[in-house]
């Protein structure tokens, strides 16, 4: 028998980018200069550290079962991806291109693009060829202005809905 596979644990705190970009000639083979484009906004900061990511789900389904069996069998139906609504860090009363305002400004309502999610490497630190990354066409919903919570450690904020578009391509390498 073969050894087991054990792969080293790979810490997510801390460790993961999401970066939102106007343009990706190909969602598989996404470059470092799409990726770090100044029309696109790196939210690492931004976004809050409960904030979700994505999710999948594949429909099973029960295939019909013939007159001379007694068992049934499943098959895999349609899958369909989903996000969870942004929570962005917004500072309401901030100057026009300040650190607070940049991602209320750079998502602009109803926009398409695309997410890119890096895992298990730093949010502060530039997406580089060699990286891998998730790459995620989306579209964006309307902007609106909200706070995290009633009490001290609440902070404004503004929420986001974000759309699937098409198939996400995942842990492709940065070119």
């Amino acid at each position: 028998m073969a050894a087991p596979t054990k792969p080293a644990l790979v810490k997510a705190f801390g460790n993961e980018s999401w970066i939102f970009v106007l343009t990706i000639a190909s969602k598989t083979a996404p470059t470092a200069v799409e990726i770090e484009a100044a029309t696109g906004i790196n939210l690492s900061c931004a976004l809050f550290g409960d904030q979700d990511g994505l999710s999948g789900t594949t429909d099973k389904v029960t295939l019909p079962r013939r007159l001379c069996e007694t068992v049934t069998f499943e098959s895999n139906g349609a899958t369909s991806f989903s996000m969870a609504d942004m929570v962005v860090s917004f500072d309401a009363q901030g100057a026009p291109a300040s650190a607070g305002k940049k991602a209320w400004e750079a998502l602009v309502d109803n926009s398409s693009g695309y997410l890119v999610q890096r895992l298990g490497k730093s949010g502060t630190t530039v997406v580089a060829a060699g990286d891998y990354v998730n790459v995620v066409p989306v579209q964006l919903g309307t902007k609106v202005p909200t706070k995290t919570g009633t009490g001290a450690d609440g902070v404004v904020a503004f929420s986001q809905a974000v759309s699937i578009t098409d198939t996400p391509a995942f842990n492709v390498a940065v070119v």
